[in-house]
């Protein structure tokens, strides 16, 4: 047994406590020493953080070929040093007892969780002979990738071996998280891709429904920045107010919250919209310079067509936006003049402000207040992050079979005359896979995606799983999708293996970061990427022909070429830009009038494409509840959410929320995230947060247990007693619930099997606000 330094005995001593019996084994002391390391040698190597898209640099401490310390890297432009506490908890996952060691091969029914493990060439033989299948019968467009990777060279690798394959349904989870913030970027600004920010320049920050200390993936942005605002620069305190029904931890860090009812946050930014452009306190000459759409205007063809101003003027005076969103007219008039006396300012939601029936009009309607301030691509406003230069590589050649299968619509809907502004919405699968409408899904690949567990309708997911004749999972974990699959190839750590990084956007210079594997693969397992080439090469073909690299490194290595040096990248951590090129106006807004948009002409277009023959389109907004016409549609604007379930049936509002320790597909087994404060000392049992008012009336305490009912199903929780959060809405953390997966489990834990699955008709946004809940004190 190697000899352990008092200091190791602590931590290991303290992860026990911190963590319990049998949710984390460390790096145990090796009888020897592995090649290529000395006995007591230590290294530091610098990687990229895995646990979260924000992509900070991380330097490993790493003993006898064992990493046994992960800190922030002091260089690295995004974190500075720092590192949370996701990151923290980077080896509690390479090192958790219940990581898939394999290949799987299912050995009984699907869900029983019974398996035998194969050999990673047998396993991509079968898999690649069933998938060669499809194409052979000219189903090729039924193959369908779930993805929970928004960016990176993983996600563009799925792209391009569906379009060599020929199938349209590459889904991501966007229109689950932050889907919203993204369409109305793309439609105003002609970027699909979340905004950065210029923080530091920054004097006045308006957070609507933003989880800006919390889950959110820009959180390491903001709070670094947070104590450059507060006490950086001499004699300069930026304001911070944040929005929201809840009193979350974001709220107790501002210096005001404002309580506003639910689904409302676009009324309020219209109604602030209203005061600015009342008594001229917007910049005049950027709106006249550099948007399209405030006044109204008329197109080439002559039709007349509404603009910003009419609308805002018109329809939310700050009376009538009181009575929506329940801010006093005072603090709406307030908060307008604040932003307009203390530029540049900020106003800014996750994806949550915009998660709701509304969405799309709500993330409008908040984007356009930057614009409206003049505060787009200026200093301490709101910039597009610049892409780093990676070189591309060579374009896909279709052939037949992949051509005629693209022409297919996609499973999930998005961008087809059923929801034409959608981008994606991979919460309608469950329904598409089960009617077999517009087509079977024969194939089904899921990476970094469990939506049993983290989408509406989990045990619908479970039973449309069921139904593929072919599903395979690259999760490192059993999880609930996972017991359904075929085969199980299990994806590396992070800590294992090469990855290009692209970090979600933070103050706009461009970067890219790299991972290099800091320890050798405990497991055999692969690096996803590295499954994709292999499984393309074993289809032969054309498929074969689109990834000529000798494994995945080389495609990576590739998109470096002429770049940066691998070596260097490896030393640094990545590679970044120190300059951000504002007021470049020339390419600012790659929109159809080279402006920013108020008046979206490519949603105008989208919707003139809608097919007549379904219908008009007038009659499908009826039917589908949406209230808003014509050219307000193209414009930001607000219309009521609409609930599930009946506010008498169901008298509270719930309002999940994604707590400082969420991941995608939940942090249950990790239990130094489990542990975090979010929900008061009840931090192992799954709960929901009531007001103090609403539980004196209900007769509950405390701690106690109730049972909460929605439309979409019920479950007993711990009640959280608080006095900050409105009366009439219950919170709720998601992510939580038992660990290691009961296949034998009733009910789906994490709290996502009680939202109703309502969404954007016309943009796919999935509501996350949109569920009614009824409490009652188990045993009453």
């Amino acid at each position: 047994m190697a000899d352990l330094t008092r200091r190791e005995l602590l931590v290991a001593a303290g992860a026990c406590a911190l963590v319990g019996c049998g949710k984390y084994q460390g790096p145990a002391p090796a009888s020897s020493v592995p090649s290529g390391w000395a006995r007591g040698e230590e290294r530091r190597v610098t990687s990229t953080c895995g646990m979260c898209p924000a992509g900070c640099g991380i330097q490993v401490r790493v003993r006898e070929g064992r990493a046994i310390k992960l800190d922030g890297l002091p260089q690295h432009p995004i974190n500075q040093g720092g590192l949370g506490p996701k990151g923290q908890s980077g080896l509690l996952t390479l090192y958790h007892p219940d990581r898939i060691k394999a290949p799987l091969k299912r050995d009984g029914e699907r869900g029983s969780g019974r398996w035998k493990q194969v050999s990673w060439d047998e396993a991509i033989r079968d898999v690649a002979a069933s998938l060669g299948k499809l194409r052979t019968r000219g189903e090729a467009h039924t193959l369908l990738v779930v993805d929970g990777e928004p960016r990176g060279p993983v996600p563009r690798l799925w792209s391009r071996f569906l379009q060599a394959f020929g199938s349209p349904n590459h889904v991501d989870h966007r229109s689950t998280s932050d889907g919203g913030k993204v369409l109305a970027m793309n439609y105003m600004h002609g970027v699909p891709e979340l905004p950065a920010y210029d923080w530091r320049g920054t004097q006045y920050v308006l957070g609507l429904g933003a989880s800006l200390f919390e889950s959110w993936c820009q959180s390491i942005h903001l709070t670094r920045a947070s104590s450059h605002m507060r006490r950086g620069t001499p004699g300069k305190r930026v304001k911070f107010v944040q929005v929201s029904p809840r009193f979350s931890v974001t709220a107790a860090k501002a210096d005001e919250w404002i309580a506003i009812e639910p689904g409302t946050y676009g009324a309020l930014a219209l109604g602030i919209a209203h005061v600015l452009i009342r008594e001229g306190l917007h910049d005049k000459e950027f709106v006249e310079q550099h948007t399209f759409g405030f006044e109204d205007f008329t197109d080439a063809a002559g039709a007349k067509h509404r603009g910003y101003r009419d609308l805002v003027t018109r329809d939310y005076p700050p009376d009538k936006v009181e009575g929506i969103t329940g801010v006093p007219v005072e603090t709406i008039e307030r908060m307008a003049r604040e932003m307009a006396d203390h530029r540049p300012a900020i106003a800014l939601a996750d994806g949550g402000a915009a998660a709701a029936t509304n969405g799309l009009g709500t993330a409008m309607s908040i984007h356009a207040l930057n614009a409206l301030l003049g505060n787009l691509e200026k200093p301490g406003g709101m910039l597009v992050q610049r892409p780093f230069p990676l070189k591309a590589w060579k374009d896909v050649e279709p052939d037949d079979v992949a051509r005629k299968g693209l022409t297919a619509p996609r499973l999930d809907g998005a961008g087809t005359d059923a929801c034409p502004l959608a981008r994606s919405r991979v919460q309608s699968l469950p329904g598409a896979i089960l009617s077999g409408t517009p087509y079977p899904a024969n194939a089904l690949l899921l990476y970094r995606s469990n939506p049993v567990f983290s989408k509406p309708d989990g045990r619908r997911w479970a039973e449309a799983i069921s139904r593929i004749p072919l599903v395979i999972s690259f999760s490192p974990f059993q999880d609930e999708s996972t017991l359904w699959a075929d085969y199980v190839l299990p994806d590396q750590n992070y800590l294992e293996k090469w990855e290009l990084v692209d970090p979600v956007p933070s103050d706009g210079h461009p970067l890219v970061g790299l991972r290099q594997p800091v320890v050798s693969p405990l497991y055999d397992t692969l690096a996803t990427g590295e499954v994709v080439v292999r499984l393309a090469r074993a289809l032969g073909g054309t498929v074969a022909a689109a990834f000529p690299w000798d494994g995945y490194r080389k495609a990576l290595e590739e998109q470096l070429e002429g770049v940066a040096k691998v070596e260097k990248l490896a030393k640094d951590g990545g590679a970044w830009a120190t300059e951000y090129p504002f007021e470049k106006w020339d390419t600012a807004f790659p929109t159809p009038s080279g402006k920013f948009e108020f008046f979206s002409q490519t949603i105008a277009a989208r919707l003139a494409r809608v097919d007549p023959a379904a219908g008009p389109l007038e009659s499908r907004l009826d039917a589908q509840g949406v209230r808003t016409r014509g050219d307000d549609l193209c414009l930001p604007h607000w219309e009521p959410q609409v609930f599930a379930g009946d506010a008498e049936g169901y008298p509270f509002i719930l309002l999940p929320y994604r707590g400082i320790g969420y991941t995608e597909g939940g942090s249950r087994h990790v239990g130094f995230l489990m542990e975090l404060p979010q929900g008061g000392i009840h931090a192992w049992q799954e709960r929901v947060e009531l007001s103090t008012e609403d539980a004196a009336r209900l007769g509950v305490h405390d701690g106690d247990v109730v049972r909460v009912e929605t439309p979409a199903g019920k479950r007993s929780l711990v009640a959280i007693v608080l006095p900050g959060i409105r009366p009439g809405t219950v919170a709720m953390p998601l992510g939580g619930g038992p660990w290691p997966v009961d296949p034998n489990a009733t009910a789906i834990p994490g709290g996502f099997g009680l939202l109703a699955n309502l969404s954007d008709p016309l943009a796919g946004i999935f509501s996350m606000q949109g569920t009614r809940a009824r409490l009652q004190k188990e045993g009453v």
